[in-house]
């Protein structure tokens, strides 16, 4: 609550209208845009933003272990177990024991991953273009920025934070 006296808190009634402007709220809004964009932009290659950012990702480090690969895409251990096995019925990844940790298991791209990564990527920045679309060209790079800033300083409250290395 902020110190100011003159500050007034909502009333019952209020409530409503004032959490369609909440950030939490607009940024879950935004989000299921963002997610309506890319399916529709990518539509042709079956592919979800969480499995573009795990082949991502896998392109970037070649062979990952799970708990790795969740670490560089910013997911949950057990997302990328699910999305990798969607990708390994589809020849995209490969999963295989590690010869150091029978444990643990390393995912890699397969040759028809990349390639689908590559074709993907028109797709994939045409869905960037037109998430970004209703701001000026100095307010994307702004807004971008600070999205960044809201992520990397909010990253330890995640429940799945970014870990890049």
């Amino acid at each position: 609550m902020p110190d100011d006296a003159t500050a007034t808190v909502a009333k019952p009634d209020d409530i409503f209208d004032e959490t369609l402007t909440m950030p939490g709220h607009l940024l879950r809004r935004c989000q299921q845009i963002a997610v309506s964009i890319f399916l529709a932009e990518c539509r042709e290659f079956d592919l979800t933003p969480l499995q573009f950012a795990v082949l991502s990702a896998l392109d970037q480090h070649r062979s990952l272990d799970q708990v790795r690969l969740a670490g560089f895409a910013a997911l949950d251990r057990t997302t990328v177990g699910v999305v990798t096995r969607k990708l390994e019925q589809r020849g995209l990844v490969s999963r295989r024991s590690s010869d150091k940790d029978r444990r643990s298991v390393l995912i890699a791209l397969t040759a028809t991953g990349k390639a689908l990564l590559r074709r993907a990527l028109p797709g994939v920045q045409a869905a960037q273009a037109r998430i970004l679309a209703p701001l000026r060209p100095d307010e994307r790079v702004i807004f971008t920025e600070m999205l960044g800033r809201i992520a990397e300083v909010n990253n330890a409250a995640s429940r799945a934070p970014l870990r890049p290395s």
